[in-house]
């Protein structure tokens, strides 16, 4: 896995292909929206902060090993306010009402990726940016980072800001049970009144409303585009699988945590195989019953097992 555009190269000429380059090439297209030419000195940008970036390699086993690049902005080395930084996700129980809704209202159920997410958005921050190998002919350029690039501690607010922003136009309204729960009052072919509704949780969208699709296509619009045009029913959410099914004469949808928990399962055995201790093999609690935490006198835990201890009750809720 090359680690910057020089080792991709390489690795490409060693394998006589251009598999890493390709990549890289698609992805700074994409990404060439993020960025505005700017013609003058650095030092004369009042209020800017001059950022750095990198690409991150991956490949895409499932996709029969496509080479996937990724431009992310340093945003780790930059000092960000908070409040610039903090947005909100859908809760998993609002998912499971939304899915209740349309079994009992009879409606239909879709959901969607949006295209290169954050790129879609206006950066909420002032940056500049010296462009690198990665930018190719336009190495060495001076750009204006205008979209909420991916690396930024900004990019999910901004993002998020930005699709409310869209629901609002298109008449959605956000729910003051869960502020990513979205509804806009509707009526049926039949002539029933119903609200067509709106989840979204980061890129993902999903859509509940007698006619869902055209609930999804009516969100799209300006630089915000669905990913390769495709609306589908859902078969994730928030790391349930989601399936359709027949219970008394009724279409209904069921979550299983059965992927997540094959996923955990194995995140705890690697990390166990690291740490000086083993799991019973048979236990019918939690603790042993004779286990009282207030007489424990044991040495409290340092700084990476309470790390370690906050990953495990995380996964466990």
């Amino acid at each position: 896995m090359p680690k910057n555009t020089a080792e991709a190269k390489a690795i490409d000429e060693e394998n006589g292909n251009t598999l890493w380059q390709d990549a890289i090439k698609e992805e700074m297209k994409n990404n060439r929206v993020a960025f505005e030419t700017y013609n003058g000195k650095i030092e004369d940008l009042v209020g800017y902060k001059e950022i750095t970036g990198h690409v991150v390699y991956d490949v895409k086993l499932a996709e029969n090993f496509r080479r996937k690049a990724r431009f992310c902005a340093d945003g780790h080395k930059l000092e960000t306010p908070a409040f610039l930084t903090c947005s909100t996700v859908v809760a998993r129980d609002s998912v499971r009402t939304m899915l209740l809704i349309a079994a009992l209202n009879d409606l239909d159920s879709q959901g969607a990726d949006v295209q290169n997410a954050f790129l879609s958005a206006p950066n909420r921050e002032k940056h500049c940016v010296k462009a690198g190998k990665e930018f190719g002919a336009e190495q060495g350029k001076t750009f204006l980072v205008v979209r909420a690039s991916y690396g930024l501690k900004s990019a999910g607010a901004s993002f998020r800001s930005f699709m409310a922003k869209r629901s609002d136009e298109v008449g959605f309204k956000s729910s003051m049970a869960d502020p990513d729960v979205w509804m806009r009052p509707a009526r049926k072919s039949t002539g029933e009144e119903h609200y067509e509704h709106v989840v979204t949780y980061v890129d993902d969208v999903l859509a509940v409303a007698e006619d869902a699709v055209a609930v999804l296509k009516s969100i799209e619009g300006g630089t915000i585009r669905h990913k390769k045009d495709k609306i589908e029913p859902p078969t994730m959410c928030l790391g349930g699988r989601l399936q359709l099914k027949e219970l008394n004469d009724t279409s209904c949808w069921t979550i299983s945590s059965v992927d997540y928990i094959n996923a955990a399962i194995a995140t705890v055995e690697e990390a166990l195989k690291k740490r000086p201790c083993e799991l019973p093999g048979n236990a019918k609690t939690p603790m042993t019953l004779s286990y009282y935490p207030e007489l424990d006198d044991t040495p409290e835990l340092d700084s990476d097992d309470i790390q370690f201890c906050q990953e495990m009750m995380g996964m466990l809720r």
